[in-house]
């Protein structure tokens, strides 16, 4: 499965491969000839020097032995062979540098639309996924495993072939110089075999904990990069450099486990590759004294017995590599074969206008027994604005994340009469907006920021967008407005502005629908109370659903949802439930006198103004 998963990267570019797999044959066999050329040197030098009457036979094509027997002298001979050899190389090297940019060309076309596909599905896995995923762990899967994977599928695969294809051509050399030095090369072919394939099955192993050690410590790594801010607040560095130093120290010694198995599997690789050297070299003193081989051939023999011998060596290397590929294609294909979330998706796409109906909702995850919403019913008419209050851990982000169908979910919801099930979850995503409890800003200016959910949004939709959320007269502080970079996750900005660049990017996609799932917790009363203003008066009458812990918060809403043991306890408006007996009553009664000072706050504001 996983070497037809790698194998099937390569699909799409076919007539690439067999291009480049034509130049490395070619480039392995026509590298069989140079020690022809020296073997003819040898035989000449004796020839002349010697006065022997034939040079030694060469598995040379006719025309060239006829050009270099045309040459008068030594010298000539060797002006001859020194011209040709130049030649041959460079033609040689010219089709090794296509060869090379062909590899490096295939493999980074390869790369790029792996690391595409995988971050696609990445971003179509459902909610449940990313909830329990390690960040680094992807990341690392979408770089380090990637080049892994398609390194071997082009890099070492080509290796791969060029080993068999020096083996083949060295052999076939070999054979017009003596049969018995070329049975003696291959027939140590089998011993390599069995000791790569057992080596193999060893490493494979070692290198898939390698590999999950080294997710391992790239999340610890990552959190406490994303988290400075927190590590430092309290002061736990030494807490997290004593669990990096645990997680560092498990790959470095998975890593020595796995170079001890390496290690092993040279060392025997090169007796055997010595032992092969120096059975041939005996064999060939033998010969030379025995008058069966001549110098020239002697010559030729030790040059061809590395094109045999020393390319084995390389299978180790190649070995480890394709063993971390098997791991890293692994890994890559557990995340492929995830189904996404779109699975269980809908076909219609309905004009969205802001009417929502829960009709006897329930829901609980799979692997739990509770109900985190039971039998929940209510009406949001379109242009409403409603606020859902309730106790942490009431389900109060839950109606939101169903409302996105990050969740499936029992009983009935529908959106302007059309079941949510049947509705295309990117189309009724498109449709909401919505502002999380803690808002991710991009490392990008606050246009950018504002205006990424709405490419057509211009400066001035961004200056009304950041008015109506009480931003603009912080941004006129900023030295260079709004071109001022953000840096990562916001990390410039305070808390409450990040939440009001959060507001300002949903209000410029104008968006039927609006939730703002406590999205106002980080600004003070007064601007909560501004910006809740400004959403009334603006031209375009969403449907703004409002959740939050703040009864001061919720007390303008049309209309104010109650949540409590899971189900809603009551509805209405505040007047009605600031005197009816349950939860709201009890929290009102609690943060009820800030009322007062949201008097007093509008008093000072209006004398100001006069």
């Amino acid at each position: 499965m996983k070497l037809k998963a790698l194998l099937r990267l390569a699909k799409g570019h076919l007539i690439e491969y067999i291009v480049l797999i034509v130049l490395v044959i070619f480039h392995r066999f026509s590298y069989s000839y140079i020690p022809l050329f020296t073997q003819y040197l040898v035989g000449a030098l004796n020839k002349y020097l010697n006065n022997s009457e034939v040079i030694s036979d060469v598995n040379f094509p006719k025309f060239l032995i006829d050009f270099f027997e045309s040459a008068n002298g030594i010298l000539q001979v060797a002006i001859y062979i020194g011209l040709a050899l130049v030649i041959y190389q460079f033609i040689r090297y010219a089709l090794m540098y296509v060869e090379s940019y062909m590899k490096g060309a295939i493999q980074e076309k390869i790369s790029k639309k792996l690391r595409v596909d995988l971050y696609e599905h990445i971003q179509n896995l459902n909610y449940k996924y990313h909830n329990n995923v390690d960040t680094g762990d992807l990341i690392q899967r979408v770089t380090s495993d990637v080049e892994t994977t398609t390194g071997f599928v082009v890099l070492q695969l080509m290796q791969l072939i060029g080993l068999a294809a020096s083996l083949i051509s060295g052999a076939f050399q070999m054979y017009f110089i003596n049969t018995t030095i070329m049975w003696i090369c291959i027939a140590m072919l089998p011993v390599y075999a069995i000791s790569s394939l057992i080596y193999f099955l060893k490493i494979e192993k070692i290198f898939d904990k390698v590999e999950k050690d080294e997710s391992s410590m790239m999340t610890v790594i990552q959190e406490n990069v994303s988290g400075t801010k927190v590590v430092k607040a309290f002061a736990n560095e030494s807490f997290e450099i004593e669990k990096m130093e645990a997680k560092n120290a498990q790959y470095r010694d998975m890593n020595i486990k796995a170079n001890k198995i390496v290690a092993i599997y040279w060392g025997l690789m090169d007796f055997i590759t010595v032992s092969q050297v120096a059975a041939v070299t005996i064999l060939c003193i033998i010969y030379a004294r025995n008058g069966i081989m001549d110098a020239a051939k002697v010559s030729a023999a030790f040059m061809l017995l590395g094109i045999l011998i020393w390319p084995i060596r390389g299978l180790g290397r190649m070995i480890n590599e394709f063993t971390k590929a098997f791991v890293a294609i692994g890994r890559i294909q557990d995340i492929m074969t995830q189904p996404t979330e779109y699975v269980n998706d809908g076909v219609l796409e309905p004009l969205i206008e802001g009417n929502v109906s829960f009709r006897n909702v329930s829901f609980k995850f799979e692997d739990d027994t509770n109900y985190l919403l039971k039998d929940v019913s209510f009406d949001i008419k379109k242009g409403e604005t409603v606020a859902f209050i309730g106790k942490t851990g009431s389900g109060k982000s839950t109606i939101i994340n169903l409302l996105l169908r990050m969740y499936d979910y029992e009983g009935s919801i529908t959106i302007d009469g059309v079941e949510l099930r049947d509705i295309k979850k990117k189309h009724i995503r498109t449709s909401i907006g919505a502002v999380l409890q803690d808002p991710f800003l991009y490392s990008k200016t606050v246009f950018e920021n504002i205006a990424i959910t709405n490419k057509n949004a211009t400066l001035e939709d961004v200056k009304e967008a950041a008015e109506i959320a009480s931003l603009a007269k912080d941004i006129h502080t900023f030295q260079q407005g709004y071109e001022t970079k953000v840096g990562e996750k916001g990390t410039t900005l305070s808390g409450g502005q990040k939440q009001r660049v959060a507001i300002a990017r949903v209000l410029v996609s104008n968006k039927p629908i609006l939730i703002f799932d406590d999205a106002l917790s980080a600004v003070d009363n007064k601007t909560d109370l501004l910006i809740r203003r400004a959403l009334a008066q603006k031209e375009y009458k969403s449907t703004n659903i409002i959740i939050t812990h703040r009864i001061t918060t919720a007390k303008e809403a049309d209309k104010i949802i109650v949540l409590n043991n899971q189900t809603v306890e009551a509805i209405g408006k505040h007047d009605e439930l600031a005197n009816q007996d349950g939860l709201y009553k009890s929290l009102w009664g609690i943060q009820g006198k800030l009322e007062n000072e949201f008097k007093e706050l509008m008093k000072e504001d209006i004398s100001h103004a006069a």
